[in-house]
């Protein structure tokens, strides 16, 4: 299958600092790629390069194997930064008629079905009138994905889009952004190693402007741990609610001091943990009080530490 975007042999610098070096990557439709790398690894400047607010000192970029248009890049992508650009003295839909004027071409009947679409794809009826700056935090974010995507582009960027959200809004933004992969390339940036277990499908991992790690992720997500506050008599209900969640395998329970309880949720196969992850948090959440959220990271830590350790050479591998 044929990437929809890809770098090839990228080099970016500002003045006399290189950014990027040699970086050569590519995503392909349906997958979401987690780009990981420690602060100044070159993760936001990829994501504006694919954005096309930056332009490559060397090399190129394709989007769908064709270099983008001049001054058309940005039709090809829909990009959600960390502070999504929202004006708060607009409704839902004013805002969105004034992101479709821009994005959407066709007439003023596209942009009404491409706003009807955003509305309806993202859970926007309630709040449709609303003024954004009265809006939660998740439904800011929903906002923020509904506009990114309003001309249906074929790769989406995300610089951090799960940050500040509480564990019911990241359960929300987790099956949006899915959502948002149907057909389409997600590149995920973050630093937070559960949303990347989470979501992604494959890991690049960024160190001085080189790609040094690109893996496949998805055999690493086989189990959730849940730490919550429910009195004892009341784990029998949560043990037999969650195991009845579609492709849980196995629930296991440890008790803990003050009333707390660690669960372990397993599931069949690493391709049903999305779906199973998602429906058990919302079962835990209707039950009990969420303490901590506790995924099994190690792998995807162990790979990030292994990948930036200060003797190995700046070499790319792939497994």
């Amino acid at each position: 299958m044929e990437p929809a975007v890809a770098l090839h042999q990228v080099c970016k610098s500002f003045g006399p600092r290189q950014v990027l070096d040699s970086l050569s990557l590519s995503v392909r439709p349906g997958e979401i790629l987690g780009l990981l790398g420690p602060n100044g690894s070159g993760k936001t400047t990829t994501l504006r390069l694919m954005a096309g607010f930056y332009t490559p000192d060397s090399g190129r970029i394709t989007i769908r194997g064709r270099a983008p248009a001049p001054g058309r890049g940005n039709a090809d992508i829909g990009y959600l930064p960390e502070r999504a650009p929202l004006y708060d003295a607009l409704t839902v839909t004013q805002y969105l008629e004034f992101g479709a004027g821009v994005k959407v071409q066709g007439g003023a009947r596209a942009r009404r079905l491409a706003i009807e679409r955003a509305i309806d794809g993202f859970d926007l009826q309630g709040v449709a009138r609303s003024v954004i700056g009265r809006l939660s935090k998740g439904q800011r974010q929903r906002v923020g994905l509904a506009q990114a995507v309003l001309n249906d582009p074929p790769v989406l960027l995300l610089d951090e889009a799960t940050n500040g959200l509480d564990p019911v809004q990241i359960v929300e933004a987790r099956a949006m952004i899915r959502r948002c992969a149907e057909g389409r390339a997600v590149v995920f940036s973050s630093h937070l190693m559960q949303e990347v277990e989470a979501l992604c499908s494959r890991i690049a991992i960024l160190r001085e402007g080189r790609l040094v790690q690109d893996q496949a992720l998805g055999e690493s997500r086989t189990a959730l741990h849940l730490q919550l506050a429910l009195p004892t008599a009341r784990h029998g209900a949560l043990h037999a609610a969650l195991s009845a969640c579609p492709g849980v395998k196995t629930v296991d329970i440890s008790l803990l001091e003050g009333g707390h309880s660690k669960w372990r949720i397993a599931w069949d196969s690493p391709a049903a943990g999305a779906a199973a992850c998602d429906a058990a948090m919302r079962v835990a959440l209707a039950h009990a009080e969420l303490r901590a959220v506790l995924p099994a990271q190690e792998a995807v830590e162990a790979r990030l530490l292994a990948a930036l350790a200060p003797n190995d050479p700046p070499l790319r591998r792939r497994a």
